[in-house]
């Protein structure tokens, strides 16, 4: 956390979004080139359509954890990283920031993990990469296992729609809706 804290004071937190995304979707582009491979988005309406709706789901389950589950193992670390990390990071990001951090990362982390990563090594494996990728160090072990199940939820959206269209749509309106709750929500719950 110091070391993004104070990467976050020298950048924005845009800059370091479009660039980190960005450098995603180049090691995609390079690896899928490289594979001699072809990204595959699926039919428009079956991936906007069932995109949404997952990603309706993922912020029911993540507003469950953060304000009604039982604290039960790792709910509480999930509400104390909510709380002490992404509250101070997201709290202040406008909403043009939320739209396109989230957007990008939409974008750059589901053409790497499900365009080429789980096309690679499978879901299982992609989806445990997606949550190792989302853990900070001491604290961040429940939160990983949460991302990783969303990978795999999103893995099993781009298997079900044919493409990466779905996952695309349901990562970004999720993280969107999920920095648009932490911009606008002030309780500080912890238990």
């Amino acid at each position: 956390p110091f070391f993004v804290n104070m990467l976050i004071r020298a950048w924005s937190l845009l800059r370091l979004a479009l660039i980190g995304e960005g450098l995603l979707v180049f090691i995609a582009f390079t690896w899928s080139w490289w594979r001699d491979t072809d990204f595959v988005f699926g039919g428009t309406a079956k991936g906007v359509t069932y995109g949404l709706l997952m990603a309706a789901v993922l912020a029911v389950v993540n507003l469950y954890l953060l304000v009604r589950a039982p604290a039960l193992p790792g709910v509480p670390s999930i509400r104390r990283l909510y709380v002490e990390v992404m509250q101070p990071v997201f709290g202040n990001l406008s909403v043009t920031e939320i739209a396109v951090i989230s957007a990008v990362a939409g974008i750059g982390e589901e053409l790497l993990f499900r365009g080429v990563l789980q096309s690679e090594l499978g879901l299982f494996s992609a989806s445990v990469l997606f949550g190792l990728a989302h853990m900070g160090g001491g604290g961040t072990l429940a939160f990983g296992c949460w991302v990783m199940v969303m990978g795999g939820m999103l893995g099993i959206l781009a298997i079900a729609t044919e493409g990466l269209l779905a996952p695309i749509i349901a990562h970004a309106v999720y993280d969107a809706a999920a920095m648009s709750y932490i911009r606008w929500d002030r309780n500080e719950r912890v238990a």
